[in-house]
């Protein structure tokens, strides 16, 4: 199983920028990059940072509002706290595990990448969701994250708060700036 604790997407022609931007960003922190692989997953690099992913997210988060030239190569920095086989019995007992932390007054959502999985998407997305009986969901602004991402036989995940999950065309667009 996978050890990394940071998943990273890239657009596939950009490997080499997109590679050198990773250890930039996570130099500027004052963290370091312990491996960077790419996965079966065109697009998708897994990285070992030193350090809480979820605090180096965050801080990216707001590294990239302050200054979204500075991602021009990645599009999705995504904290990962357990990696597990992607069989739907495995992933949905795991969301479970990680959904009792929702508090009954937050708000949540479900972040789902898959990849190299045959399961419809909104089919998984109500499998896997059915039985959070927690809080409200809420699509645009949630106090909570359920981070989902599937890559063929491998599936990390993490439970997170707003700010521990980086989508960078949506801080650029938010910022004014066009779409990587």
């Amino acid at each position: 199983m996978f050890v990394y604790n940071l998943l990273v997407t890239f657009h596939g022609n950009q490997k080499g920028h997109s590679e050198q931007e990773v250890r930039e960003r996570l130099t500027e922190l004052g963290a370091y990059v312990e491996r960077l692989e790419t996965c079966e997953v065109e697009g998708v690099f897994l990285v070992q940072a030193g350090g809480d992913a979820k605090v180096l997210v965050a801080q990216l988060k707001r590294l990239c509002q302050e200054d979204p030239v500075g991602f021009q190569y990645t599009h999705h920095w995504v904290p990962i706290e357990r990696w597990m086989p992607s069989d739907k019995e495995e992933i949905r007992k795991n969301a479970l595990e990680l959904g009792k932390s929702i508090g009954t007054d937050e708000t949540w959502m479900m972040h789902l990448h898959k990849r190299h999985m045959t399961e419809h998407y909104d089919d998984l997305i109500a499998y896997l969701t059915e039985p959070l009986n927690r809080g409200t969901v809420d699509l645009n602004d949630p106090d909570r994250i359920l981070a989902v991402e599937i890559l063929g036989k491998n599936t990390g995940m993490s439970m997170l708060n707003r700010h521990e999950l980086l989508d960078v065309n949506k801080v650029r667009t938010e910022s004014g700036q066009g779409k990587v």
